[in-house]
């Protein structure tokens, strides 16, 4: 997503400027540095009435570290923020921003350590005050957290069929009410036959459970198995046919069941270095699944779109993101380079969320579409990005009191109820002065509705900005932003006008 739907008030910091995202690294790099910032705002509360304005300042460190090893592939950004108001000496200290992720061979090939982690703010309530930068906000804001381990082991039945086990156990948490489980264990189980230069024929089964604990001793299962049958088209194009077995507890269909069988069928097709388009459907006794996307890529532009639908059972799932990598990357893994001279820029942030209000480990009925389009050039970076995005609550976990709004509170923690829409799309436009400064424009325009709710929330965002390189590690910029929310029903109101500065340090 462009800088103005993802980052606040100013550019990427350089901990995300230069990465080289997308392409090899040699050897691990290891950059800290530190951002400090000052924001003034005329309305730092996001007030409907009763307007405060004050200054703002910012003192944030963070560590970027990459390596892409063959037995140590790993990318950790991390920034801890600290906000400090002037006038009335309101403190937001330690507000973690964490995106990290890694995978480690400790036996050959065979045995291996995944490891993932992450950390951030997000706007407690999509009917209240919501902010592009809910970190650096005072208002309405709730710290989450996902951590997660994850062993497994592949290997092979001689020259007959390849095979996967995995193990994973992951925790999540945060300030919210929201109804997260304490542990969350998933293992899972594959066998594949090893492709045969002279059959286009393939095939593959499949399984998986998973465990979710919560407060209050409740535990709720999810069970799925499957078998799928491949055939080689073309060199370029796969088409798949499966059978699936899937069972939620407590999430049942219009018969009451809470399992079923049902078929399914996909595709891969790449038919060069520039295309990916790949689908898949299949039915469950709840209802369709499915998942589709398509990524184009040219020397100067890139474009990706990806749709899907389903049951979502983990609190990081049930977030709304855009993993640019996994959006535009292009087939095979190939690197893309415009991708990577836009994070390069700041016009694009990896890894950030777009979600409000909803952070569960309780059933959602997610469909969501996210879209990006790229054009990188010499002097002038254009980027457009969308999203749509409707959750239903399975209302697993029934509330012990009544539930206001979308959430609720039960020996689980709170529970979202009844259904979540959001819409949102942003354009930012860079233009490069030299070789050192540039300035930039984003507008981002939201929307957030619940019936169940009662509830409208519309979003606007403009932002100007200037930044310009001092030295090969330090950076300054400053800029201009006007944020105006309008609502319905039991949504809330507020403008805001902000001038902010800062300087970006790194330490090499």
């Amino acid at each position: 997503m462009a800088a103005g739907l993802l980052a606040g008030a100013w550019p990427a910091p350089a901990s995300a400027q230069g990465s080289g995202i997308g392409f090899p690294i040699e050897r691990p790099s290891l950059t800290p540095g530190v951002r400090a910032a000052a924001t003034y705002s005329d309305n730092i509360l996001l007030s409907g009435g009763g307007r405060s304005s004050d200054l703002v300042l910012e003192a944030s460190p963070y560590i970027n570290a990459r390596s892409m090893s063959p037995r140590a592939r790993y990318n950790i950004d991390y920034q801890l923020r600290n906000f400090w108001r002037v006038r009335d000496g309101d403190t937001n200290f330690f507000r973690h921003g964490l995106n990290a992720n890694g995978s480690f061979a400790l036996v050959d090939d065979r045995l291996w350590l995944d490891l993932s982690g992450f950390m951030g703010t997000i706007n407690a309530s999509a009917a209240g005050p919501i902010s592009a930068d809910p970190a650096s906000s005072f208002t309405n804001t709730a710290n989450v957290r996902n951590f997660t381990i994850s062993p497994w082991y592949r290997d092979r039945f001689r020259n007959v069929a390849s095979y996967d086990l995995r193990y994973s156990l992951s925790h999540a948490g945060g300030s919210s009410g929201f109804a997260l489980a304490k542990l969350t264990h998933r293992g899972s189980a594959s066998v594949a036959g090893l492709p045969r230069d002279y059959s286009p024929w393939n095939w593959s089964v499949y399984g998986n459970f998973e465990r979710r604990e919560f407060d209050g001793g409740i535990e709720r299962n999810r069970r799925s198995s499957g078998v799928q049958l491949s055939y080689r088209v073309t060199p370029a194009l796969r088409v798949s046919g499966t059978l699936d077995y899937e069972q939620i507890d407590e999430v049942r269909n219009s018969d009451g069941d809470n399992y079923g069988y049902g078929p399914g069928a996909g595709f891969d097709w790449s038919p060069n270095t520039r295309t990916s388009v790949s689908a898949s459907v299949s039915r469950r006794y709840y209802g369709t699944i499915g998942n589709a996307r398509a990524a184009y890529t040219t020397p100067g532009t890139t474009l990706g779109i990806q749709y899907s639908r389903g049951i979502i059972t983990s609190a990081d799932g049930s977030l709304t993101r855009l993993d640019p990598l996994a959006l535009l990357g292009g087939p095979g893994g190939l690197p893309n380079s415009v991708l990577a001279a836009l994070i390069a820029n700041g016009l694009l942030v990896p890894g950030a969320m777009l979600t409000q209000g909803l952070y569960t480990d309780a059933a959602v009925f997610d469909r969501r579409i996210t879209a990006f389009w790229g054009l990188r050039g010499a002097r002038n970076s254009l980027t457009f990005s969308a999203y749509w995005s409707t959750r239903e609550s399975t209302t697993e976990l029934v509330a012990i009191t009544a539930i206001t709004g979308i959430r609720g509170s039960s020996v689980a923690g709170g529970v979202f109820s009844g259904e979540l829409r959001e819409r949102g799309a942003a354009v930012a436009y860079q233009h490069r002065l030299d070789a050192r400064s540039s300035v930039d424009v984003t507008l981002d325009r939201r929307l957030n509705e619940s019936s169940s709710g009662g509830f409208e929330t519309r979003l606007t965002t403009l932002r100007t900005g200037y930044s310009t390189q001092l030295t090969s590690d330090t950076a300054a910029f400053a800029g201009y932003r006007h944020t105006r929310q309008s609502s319905g029903g039991t949504g809330s109101e507020y403008s805001e006008n902000a001038i902010y500065g800062g300087i970006d340090m790194r330490f090499r």
